[in-house]
């Protein structure tokens, strides 16, 4: 996987393929966020400010200048995003590799507007129980959205709400028409 930024890629896999019990989530993306070591290392050497938190749940944000009054970002990589280009935050993608078995069962790709508000093992899960339902990828996709959507409504009412964006790739028929190649 490649990823620049805050979206994150979570795998949905069981421990054995014959297993009905739970899915577990595994992150195949890593999160560049200020709060990272690595990553405020880089910022600091490179000249830029990193402000903690306003309150729980909110990330470090990366800013221009020491009083954090001039561009702001809650990420530490990003593509497009020049005017912070000087202040460390570079567009370099942090590149990741899984191999893929048939106990794997999706992947959920997603933006921040998921993760701020739900754990990788709670997004599995509500994809799981679409599936459950007889859902497919697209149906399971929506209640995760849904979901995402009502947890923001939650913490923030009307007055605030990230991009929440995602897709679900469903992976059993991948194995299945392997299988019927060989």
């Amino acid at each position: 996987m490649i990823n620049v930024g805050d979206s994150r890629a979570v795998l949905g896999t069981r421990k054995n393929k014959n297993d009905n019990g739970t899915v577990s989530a595994v992150d195949l993306t890593i999160d560049q966020v200020a709060s990272s070591t690595d990553e405020r290392k880089r910022i600091l050497e490179r000249g830029g400010y990193i402000s903690e938190p306003k309150e729980p749940g909110m990330a470090h944000r990366v800013w221009l200048d020491p009083q954090c009054t001039r561009i702001g970002l809650g990420i530490s990589r990003s593509l497009g995003d020049h005017a912070l280009k000087h202040s460390g935050v570079i567009p370099d993608p942090v590149v990741t590799d899984r191999t893929l078995t048939p106990n794997d069962e999706f992947i959920i790709i997603a933006s921040d507007g998921v993760w701020c508000l739900m754990e990788s093992i709670e997004a599995v899960n509500i994809v799981q129980d679409g599936f459950n339902k007889g859902m497919g990828a697209s149906e399971a996709c929506l209640e995760l959205i849904e979901a995402s959507k009502k947890r923001w409504n939650d913490s923030e009412g009307n007055t605030y709400r990230d991009d929440i964006t995602a897709i679900v790739i469903r992976l059993d028929d991948l194995w299945n028409d392997a299988n019927d190649a060989v």
